[in-house]
């Protein structure tokens, strides 16, 4: 076995370790990431989000779990609930949904399993 710190990741909100999420249909958002363990392929692990205020996330699906915990700010999801500082929020699988923060936020993301970009239209069909 390796040494402890061969195992270890540790990040913080330094934005300058943050790059530009790139997602589907929403080329202009100014949200960005972190990754910590997220692993694209297998849709599983941990990653550090911020989104500026006024900013969205495109339409998805979680095949798996996803959960996350607000650090600061706001987030609003498409049916108009929202979270904020201090909550820790745990969709199942097979949720769909978009969220919007109109002040700016600070997320810890996790997924157990891939995630599906979604087209509006897909999603409000599916509603």
């Amino acid at each position: 076995m390796g040494k402890l710190a061969d195992f270890r990741t540790v990040g913080n909100f330094d934005p300058k370790h943050f790059e530009l999420m790139e997602m589907e249909g929403l080329p202009g958002e100014k949200v960005y990431w972190r990754n910590i363990s997220y692993d694209r392929e297998t849709g599983q692990g941990s990653y550090l989000m911020i989104m500026e205020p006024g900013t969205r996330c495109n339409p998805h699906r979680h095949n798996g779990p996803e959960e996350f915990y607000v650090i600061e700010g706001d987030l609003v999801d498409c049916d108009g609930f929202a979270y904020g500082a201090g909550d820790f929020v745990s969709l199942a699988g097979g949720s769909e949904h978009f969220s919007i923060s109109h002040t700016g936020c600070k997320l810890v993301v996790t997924h157990r399993g891939p995630v599906d970009d979604m087209s509006l239209e897909e999603l409000e069909a599916s509603s």
